[in-house]
């Protein structure tokens, strides 16, 4: 298995050597989507379709990132809001940038975006809204007007994309170091993952069920089959009981009743501390960077509480647990999938740390030192 980490590593270094750098433009990219986008000058003035992915700037251009957001979603600030409080800390200047509203919903006003001053010569748009903006004349429309779209993907198909939206930017805007420095840390770690289940074959495939949302209203059972974190459990060997009754579909709903039939070994909840619009807190668990400790036992004993939820098999052997949410739509989804790979096999993967990662990620590529609580045994927590 070492030739196979070694192999992998040398497959990265030669795919980022051949397409992260460029001595000069014009130069071509070819995004997620599969869409070829020529830019003919160097991208300075950026803007995100959700500004969840403020780390993918940072990645490429650490202390600078914030000069070269020029427009972007307020999604990180009621959907992450500690994630919001604490790269406000760093980067006051994020309170200013100015908002653009959400395509899928019709919100977004192009013409406004296109008179923006400064004006996004780049807008970094994620997957699931490329094709409503090719369809709806969007691109278009930002293409003709000078702005370039590139597509990226962290969440519907999080390990096959990660790596290639990363390196797309990285590579449109002339920072291909920063890239391919990404793509080998995060690449090395996959493997590494590869690599230890590849020496237990005799893992028992545990079921795993994962609550999209947890807290964030009263209703249970949302969940994930295919794409999301629903695709780190077969990439971990283990077996998502959404499949099924799902039929296919990425996203629905389970009933509790459904979920105590399928036993599942091991149940994650996907949450973290929301805010509405007037500021006040919802249900969920505030994990993240700001934990609060008591204001998490409270949100995870209330969800712990769901009479259904004891008759479930990972309550009994007290194999539930809580993941911070954001991780689904970030390039740090890297810390999620190791968080799983603790809970689903506790034996083989003991010596892995996620919070070290997480932290040496922020460092290594963002140049920023962080700190907070970002998974948890909901058992260990209402102690």
């Amino acid at each position: 298995m070492r030739t196979k980490l070694k192999f992998l590593t040398l497959c990265a270094a030669t795919f980022w050597s051949l397409n992260s750098f460029a001595a000069a433009y014009p130069v071509t990219v070819t995004d997620v989507a599969g869409r070829t986008i020529t830019f003919d000058h160097q991208p300075q003035n950026i803007a995100l379709s959700t500004s969840r992915i403020f780390p993918l700037l940072e990645i490429i251009y650490q202390q600078d990132a914030a000069k070269h957001l020029v427009a972007a979603r307020d999604d990180m600030q009621f959907s992450a809001p500690s994630m919001y409080a604490n790269y406000i800390k760093q980067y006051p200047s994020l309170k200013h940038v100015p908002k653009i509203g959400l395509i899928k919903s019709g919100e977004f006003d192009a013409e406004r975006f296109i008179n923006l001053k400064p004006k996004p010569d780049l807008f970094i748009v994620d997957l699931s809204n490329i094709k409503l903006a090719q369809d709806n004349g969007l691109l278009k429309k930002l293409n003709a007007a000078g702005i370039k779209v590139i597509a990226v993907d962290f969440r519907e198909n999080p390990i096959k994309n990660t790596v290639k939206s990363v390196e797309t930017v990285a590579k449109a805007v002339g920072r291909g170091a920063q890239g391919q420095a990404f793509a080998h840390y995060y690449l090395t770690h996959i493997a590494n993952i590869e690599q230890a289940l590849a020496q237990s074959p005799n893992l028992k495939p545990k079921k795993v069920f994962i609550e999209r949302a947890a807290g964030y209203s009263d209703s249970c059972c949302r969940t994930f089959a295919g794409g999301n974190m629903g695709a780190y459990i077969p990439f971990l060997k283990a077996i998502n009981i959404a499949d099924k009754p799902l039929k296919g579909a990425v996203t629905g709903q389970m009933s509790p009743e459904t979920v105590i039939t399928a036993q599942p070994d091991v149940y994650i909840m996907q949450t973290t501390g929301w805010i509405n619009d007037k500021g006040q807190p919802t249900h969920g668990i505030p994990l993240g960077y700001t934990p609060n400790p008591t204001a998490i036992k409270i949100a995870t004993s209330a969800l712990m509480d769901r009479n259904w939820l004891q008759a479930v098999s990972a309550y009994q052997t007290k194999d539930v647990y809580s993941i911070y949410m954001p991780f689904y739509n970030s390039p740090y989804n890297l810390v999620a999938m190791e968080y799983f790979a603790k809970w689903i096999h506790p034996n083989v993967f003991k010596n892995l740390n996620p919070e070290q990662t997480f932290e040496e990620m922020n460092k290594q590529f963002g140049h920023r030192k962080i700190s907070g609580d970002f998974g948890q045994n909901n058992f260990k927590a209402m102690q």
